[in-house]
């Protein structure tokens, strides 16, 4: 599919965004806003599994994605987002809106 240029272009880049996932909880306060960037183009995903956090912050490195998301109990209540950056190590406190538009900025 390569050689002929038919794998699809979208196939070839990772995830933009990982959902650490803390429990159950945060997993289903998490789907749909998943779902709400998924919806504006954004590829993202939510850990499979309530594991410790370096185990996810080590799939993220293995997998060169660009951000993390960590959402707990003050996150949830404040409807935020703590992003942070892979690259440089940055954290900021953002809401979905300001995720979603730092996202496509350096997409």
């Amino acid at each position: 599919l390569m050689e002929l240029g038919l794998f699809p272009e979208e196939a070839e880049t990772g995830t933009q965004v990982l959902f650490a996932n803390f429990g159950e909880e945060e997993a289903a306060y998490l789907l749909p806003i998943v779902a709400q960037l998924r919806r504006q183009g954004l590829r993202c995903e939510l850990y499979p599994e309530s594991v410790k956090v370096k185990k996810q912050m080590s799939y993220a490195n293995a997998r060169n994605v660009p951000y993390v998301a960590l959402v707990g109990a003050d996150e949830m209540r404040d409807g935020t987002v703590s992003l942070k950056d892979m690259v440089n190590g940055e954290q900021k406190t953002l809401s979905i809106e300001e995720v979603i538009s730092l996202i496509s900025k350096n997409a």
